[in-house]
């Protein structure tokens, strides 16, 4: 009888020890939502960037800044501009006008080293050879203009201000003036003069200094 008793009580175990090891270990999954990808918008007109890639299609990335090169979008230079559009203070600007304070501003050259005169007369152009020329601004203000002119020579390759005379502001009254100035050295390229009275432009032209 304890034989007997002793067989079932090993069967059972074996039983029970069987049905154990056929469970399926189950792994709790948690419920949610798939991994979304995050879709990065192109950036609008004046919008931040570090690349062109990071603006829309058409727009350029200008100083951490995408732009069109439309007007009143960020600028470097005027070739970050659209056709016959300036960059005024980093800014894309129609061309300026002079007539508001002046009946006649113009620029051009005269022989470097000698004073102004019948002998030195300035030849309005835009080209010049700063080894042999300077850069003559020549102006005949109005009735009541007063005020201060100053220029601005900005590098179109780098953006960065080659000359400049904010600091040292020329008196405008009424009647004529001028003011004359040597050139940066170098190789050929361009740069972008501007000019400003009560530090509102009032020209901008590019110039090639050789």
């Amino acid at each position: 009888m304890k034989k007997h008793i002793i067989l079932g009580i090993f069967s059972f175990i074996i039983l029970v020890l069987a049905g154990c090891g056929t469970q399926t270990a189950k792994t709790t999954v948690p419920v949610g939502n798939p991994t979304e990808i995050k879709k990065v918008t192109p950036g609008t007109e004046s919008g931040t960037c570090a690349a062109d890639t990071n603006c829309e299609t058409g727009l350029k990335c200008i100083t951490g800044k995408c732009s069109s090169g439309k007007v009143n979008s960020v600028c470097a230079t005027y070739k970050d501009c659209s056709a016959g559009l300036y960059c005024i203070k980093s800014v894309c600007a129609n061309p300026p006008s002079y007539s508001k304070y002046f009946n006649k501003l113009t620029v051009g050259k005269i022989r470097i080293g000698m004073p102004p005169g019948p002998t030195n007369i300035s030849v309005p152009t835009t080209e010049f050879n700063a080894a042999t020329d300077a850069l003559k601004i020549d102006f005949i203000s109005k009735t009541g203009t007063e005020g201060e002119l100053y220029y601005e020579l900005i590098d179109s390759t780098t953006g960065e201000t080659a000359l400049s005379s904010s600091n040292n502001k020329t008196k405008v009254n009424q009647g004529g003036g001028g003011i004359e100035f040597g050139l940066p050295m170098g190789t050929l390229r361009d740069f972008e003069l501007n000019i400003y009275f009560n530090d509102e432009p009032i020209y901008a032209a590019v110039i090639k200094i050789k």
